[in-house]
């Protein structure tokens, strides 16, 4: 994955919009689910649908994952794809953390580019966000990172990183 500089105000915009749509429509495709299968195969007693009206939330959660799967390559859900796209990439890399900040102090240059990514990453996705309670966090984080570049004579491009980098560190 490569980071890309996303309009922050188109992405809210939609991510918005994307997100209001999604509730609403889970909302109205599981009661018109539910409602289906309680006429169909529903009983007069009282509480005993619930299995039914379960099965209508899973019915609509299955037409939104399959319109979304599909919806998700057109230009309009770009931004938000991509957004989703890096959270599930930094999200793999937090996951690996501890083993990847061990050996970046160890002078692993492959940790380094992770780490690298990952603030990159995070600085672009917390700013998209409004998310900036940390920054100042992740600046240290960045300086530790750079000390370390420096210590061990490392150079790196975040443009080289790939997930099958963290191979080596699961």
């Amino acid at each position: 994955m490569q980071l890309h500089p996303v309009d922050k105000t188109l992405y809210q915009h939609r991510y918005k919009r994307v997100a209001i749509g999604l509730a609403a429509s889970l909302a109205i495709l599981s009661l018109s689910f539910s409602t289906v299968l309680i006429a169909l195969f529903g009983s007069s007693e009282a509480g005993s649908n619930t299995v039914l009206n379960a099965l209508g939330v899973a019915l609509g959660v299955a037409v939104l994952i399959t319109a979304l799967r599909k919806l998700r390559h057109t230009p309009y859900f770009e931004e938000v794809a991509y957004v989703w796209r890096l959270k599930q990439e930094l999200n793999q890399i937090t996951r690996r953390m501890r083993k990847i900040k061990a050996a970046a102090e160890q002078g692993d240059a492959t940790a380094m580019l992770v780490l690298g990514f990952s603030y990159a990453g995070s600085e672009q996705l917390w700013q998209l966000d409004d998310n900036t309670l940390v920054m100042e966090d992740l600046r240290g984080w960045q300086a530790e990172l750079d000390a370390l570049k420096q210590r061990f004579e490392v150079e790196t491009s975040i443009k080289d990183y790939r997930r099958d980098l963290l191979k080596r560190y699961s």
